[in-house]
């Protein structure tokens, strides 16, 4: 997969529907600051992404949050739901920090409450079990993983968990719109019930657009070079993977891998451009760098 060096910042289109809402409403900076929040909470979902080598490409701001779907190619189940996780537990951790703020200085309360709110709204919206959320993405690749040991098909498997969640997401979408036709029945419409019932309508029904691109990180250091860097050796095993080796590359430095058998025999030398251009070509970041090298050879 090539790396992409554009950028692209999008806002879904009940996002402003909703930001016209709460303008009519008198909520404005309500909503601004759960916009931020939103922000904070995609930020950390690219931070978990980098540290297995992909950057996001396309932020999408929505309307209740940010959204992971399925555009990391070849990560695990397992890291997937990590990288799904770290979103909403950024905002927990932020309204922690809000709350713990108040013990130490109690009059901060009055000026910090709604950011602590909104962070804590925002983190429990995107842990519901549903579809483009954060906790459906969690709970289809917890599906899949269970499924995957019964019938030893990852496709079938995943093609499983996404049907499950799909219907699970189509259950909530039908509850909160029933929700904001009795609302309306009571003379008090809800419109923020509306939206995410359309929301999560759409994310059941397909959702085929995607929502949020990530692509392999660029790790070379050309321009390094240029200026002179220092040159920093890090001994591997062969059998040391991708994901294992991003870990080596630091600011300021050229890093030179030096790559050895178990009984300690020097392969190959592996400096960062190259592997920079191996790492771009590579299927997922759980091959080694001795696949890599031999596919690189051969």
């Amino acid at each position: 997969m090539p790396v992409s060096k554009k950028r692209v910042f999008r806002v879904h289109p009940l996002f402003w529907l909703m930001g016209i809402w709460y303008a009519f409403t008198g909520e404005l900076f309500l909503f601004l600051l759960s916009a931020l929040v939103a922000i904070q909470h995609e930020c950390a979902h690219a931070f978990a992404a980098a540290k297995l080598g992909y950057q996001l490409n396309t932020i999408v701001l929505m309307p209740f949050g940010a959204v992971i779907d399925g555009d990391l190619q070849g990560i695990t189940f397992k890291d997937e739901i990590f990288v799904a996780v770290c979103g909403p537990l950024c905002n927990l951790i932020t309204a922690a920090f809000f709350v713990a703020l108040w013990w130490l200085v109690p009059t901060m309360y009055a000026f910090t409450d709604t950011a602590c709110f909104s962070s804590l709204s925002i983190a429990l919206i995107n842990l519901l079990p549903a579809y483009p959320l954060d906790g459906g993405r969690v709970l289809k690749c917890a599906l899949a993983r269970a499924f995957f040991s019964r019938h030893l098909n990852e496709g079938k498997a995943e093609r499983q968990a996404e049907k499950v969640c799909r219907g699970i997401t189509f259950g909530f979408a039908l509850l909160f719109l029933a929700l904001f036709t009795a609302a309306c029945i009571n003379g008090a419409p809800n419109f923020t019930l509306l939206a995410f019932g359309i929301f999560l309508g759409a994310g059941a029904f397909g959702n085929k657009k995607k929502q949020a691109v990530y692509a392999k990180m660029d790790i070379s250091q050309t321009n390094a070079l240029k200026k002179g860097a220092e040159i920093r050796r890090v001994a591997v095993l062969h059998t040391c993977t991708v994901k294992q080796a991003l870990r080596f590359i630091a600011n300021g430095s050229y890093l030179v891998l030096e790559v050895y058998d178990e009984e300690e025999n020097h392969l190959f030398s592996l400096p960062q451009n190259k592997f920079a251009s191996l790492f771009t070509l590579s299927r997922s970041p759980y091959q080694t760098l001795g696949e890599l090298w031999q596919k690189e050879i051969s």
